[in-house]
């Protein structure tokens, strides 16, 4: 049996050798590296489950209709779709009703995505953290068509990688939405901040006292 062994070593070598002569060999990445997609469809669940809590997601309001407040764009229509796809799921998970369009009976959800994207950060050990950035602008509007809510959610997910990967993460069939990216050496961070939450708190407030008036 050892000398089997033995004779096995060679004609092993050999073929590592002749792999190396045929080109560069392709390993998988593992699951933990998010692609861009992957990462985008993470921040826009987490979006998706903040929107969740909104106070006008109730049975009472039910059946709900998702619109877009602006007209598909050929190169966004992934991410709109994808985002439909988890805000969908996310109110279904919660036992209310979707109605595939609005008549005048449904409480209409009117979105645009303000931004959905990669953003590249310095990690420690030489490398990046990747995080994937989705802010919704959303509005609900009542069976009259009277506007009851509108602020801004935002989901983030990131994930750390080595820098060489980087690279093979990113896909270039996924156009982005947001700002400009920042030149090198600006801090990628560093945006105007987004009229959020608060402002559609006070909408959703003024339109409950008006409606019990």
């Amino acid at each position: 049996m050892e000398a089997f062994r033995r004779d096995l070593r060679l004609p092993a070598a050999l073929a590592f050798l002749l792999l190396l002569a045929c080109g560069k060999v392709t390993y998988k990445l593992p699951d933990e590296f998010l692609s861009d997609g992957e990462l985008l469809a993470a921040s826009m669940a987490a979006a998706a489950a903040e929107m969740g809590e909104n106070p006008m997601l109730k049975p009472e309001n039910q059946p709900f209709v998702l619109e877009r407040l602006v007209g598909e764009e050929e190169e966004h229509a992934w991410l709109y779709d994808r985002f439909e796809d988890v805000v969908a799921a996310e109110i279904s998970s919660r036992g209310l009703e979707l109605a595939p369009e609005a008549t005048e009976e449904e409480t209409v959800i009117k979105y645009r995505l303000v931004e959905s994207r990669i953003v590249n950060a310095k990690a420690e050990g030489g490398r990046v953290k990747r995080i994937g950035r989705t802010i919704a602008h959303v509005r609900f509007y009542g069976a009259g068509g009277e506007l009851f809510w509108a602020g801004e959610y935002e989901g983030e997910f990131e994930n750390v990688v080595p820098k060489n990967v980087v690279s093979k993460l990113r896909d270039e069939r996924i156009e982005q939405i947001g700002p400009q990216l920042p030149e090198a050496g600006q801090n990628p961070f560093v945006e105007p901040l987004l009229v959020t939450g608060i402002t559609g708190a006070l909408i959703y407030l003024f339109a409950v006292s008006a409606s019990a008036e």
